[in-house]
């Protein structure tokens, strides 16, 4: 509801009223390009050139067709596209900073262990192509039904539960790897 009263008042001429939008939905995609495998500069930039995007092409959204958050995520995920396509994928791993307070709540060993299972997850994550990172990103992170995720991946649901499952399966099978070469190293 809030979005489309936020539309609507951009409709009315309240040119302001879309930085409503980028504040509802800049972290959520900063977020999602983050888990393509982007570099924090790389997913500000194209975070920027999203709402860039969606300001000029505004005219262009067709409430009907999908949810707002929908249509700006399917921008995204193209200069996403674009920009993986363009420059070879950076494997870095983002180092993961649980703050003090977690580390004392958890104990050290158990904040270790986490920021190695994420280290891990990170790592598995990149090494899956970027379609399989992208519907990952929108199903788990984002929490989008397959229907939402069908239509900004551009394929049929049917596709999108396929390519959901070999994800997974891939996934757990790149985890499982590194946990066994990492238990023959001991």
């Amino acid at each position: 509801m809030k979005v489309e009263a936020i539309l609507h008042r951009i409709a009315a001429g309240e040119q302001r009223a879309f930085a409503e939008l980028v504040d509802l939905y800049q972290r959520p995609l900063f977020g999602f390009l983050g888990r393509l495998g982007l570099g924090q500069a790389q997913a500000e930039e194209l975070a920027q050139e999203t709402f860039l995007r969606a300001w000029t092409q505004l005219h262009t959204y067709e409430p009907a067709r999908a949810q707002f958050g929908t249509w700006l995520f399917t921008i995204a995920r193209n200069l996403a596209c674009n920009a993986l396509q363009r420059a070879p994928l950076r494997r870095e791993i983002q180092d993961v900073d649980l703050p003090e307070q977690a580390c004392e709540q958890v104990g050290p060993a158990v904040a270790m262990e986490r920021t190695q299972q994420n280290a891990r997850l990170q790592s598995a994550l990149r090494q899956l192509p970027m379609a399989d990172r992208s519907v990952l990103a929108l199903v788990y992170v984002h929490e989008l039904g397959l229907a939402d995720v069908a239509r900004i991946e551009g394929n049929s649901l049917a596709a999108i539960k396929t390519r959901l499952h070999r994800a997974r399966h891939r996934l757990r099978e790149l985890l499982q790897t590194d946990i066994e070469s990492e238990t023959s190293h001991e």
